[in-house]
């Protein structure tokens, strides 16, 4: 059985262990399913850890580190009139190459907003042209937060320029039979004070900066927690009504007091109907 279940939310939301438990249920029902958490470097559609070069990039490189030439033009991928390297994928070349290659990442090297457009609506229409596996795919975050995140926090993109590229995406992934699953906690203040004394200090210095320092953060005069829990605010209002108006199945799923076990029966519900299961026996994940 193919089909393609996307779970979206903002942090703290349960994306991860709503994605895994899915994919769990179903691996029970007898439907073979794959998980792409957050970060993984073979995510079929979305740019984690790729490098988007022009030609003259490709040449200044080869040139400016020969000893891994070799490396690179195997790694090269063509995308239109770029190349993209899958730089996250290869921890072994040297430290040199991986960051001049992070300079041009898709999500934070410089690479203009429509130029990153671009790359991922292409990286989406191959993907909804290849023939589907035989199996699930579980994704978190590509058609929703990352695009959101991207263009908005960090290129200030007019928000009619965000929900037009999300509704391309998800056009372009028509063919997969997608599937949406939003979970909404609500105002995030809360979520996000937990995730922020569960986490590093060095991860909530890193995502203040990151909402606070560039883009939309640096336009409005966001600063500090307080200025990442206003974006945080802004960029739900902005996903509930962008989910709202896509053409594709949608669960918005309040994650409020309710028990987590009548949430999740309520997912497996949508997911089994969406993809035709038949047994879709309760059970917790």
């Amino acid at each position: 059985m193919a089909g393609l279940i996307i779970v979206e939310g903002l942090p703290g939301s349960g994306k991860s262990t709503t994605a895994q438990g899915l994919s769990t249920w179903l691996s029970g029902q007898g439907v073979s399913a794959e998980h792409y958490p957050e970060g993984r470097h073979d995510n079929p559609v979305d740019f984690e850890q790729v490098a988007v070069l022009t030609n003259d990039d490709l040449v200044r490189f080869l040139g400016e580190l020969p000893s891994s030439a070799d490396d690179l033009i195997r790694a090269a991928e063509r995308s239109g009139d770029v190349w993209l390297v899958r730089h996250g994928r290869h921890p072994e070349w040297p430290r040199s190459l991986r960051s001049r290659l992070a300079e041009h990442d898709s999500y934070d090297g410089s690479v203009s907003p429509e130029l990153h457009m671009r790359v991922l609506t292409e990286s989406w229409r191959q993907y909804g042209q290849r023939s589907a596996p035989a199996h699930v795919e579980v994704l978190e975050c590509v058609l929703v937060q990352n695009p959101v995140t991207a263009l908005l926090a960090r290129f200030d993109q007019p928000v009619e320029v965000v929900e037009s590229h999300i509704r391309g995406l998800a056009r372009a992934a028509a063919p997969r039979r997608p599937a949406l699953v939003y979970l909404d906690a609500g105002d995030p203040r809360a979520t996000l004070e937990q995730a922020a004394a569960e986490r590093s200090p060095e991860w909530l210095e890193s995502v203040i900066g990151y909402h606070t320092q560039q883009g939309y953060g640096l336009a409005y005069g966001l600063e500090g927690f307080d200025g990442y829990v206003e974006f945080m605010r802004h960029r739900r209002s902005i996903e509930l009504e962008i989910v709202s108006s896509l053409d594709l199945p949608t669960l918005v799923v309040s994650v409020d007091e309710r028990p987590w076990h009548v949430r999740d029966s309520e997912i497996q519900a949508f997911v089994g109907d969406h993809l035709g299961i038949d047994d879709r026996a309760v059970s917790g994940w």
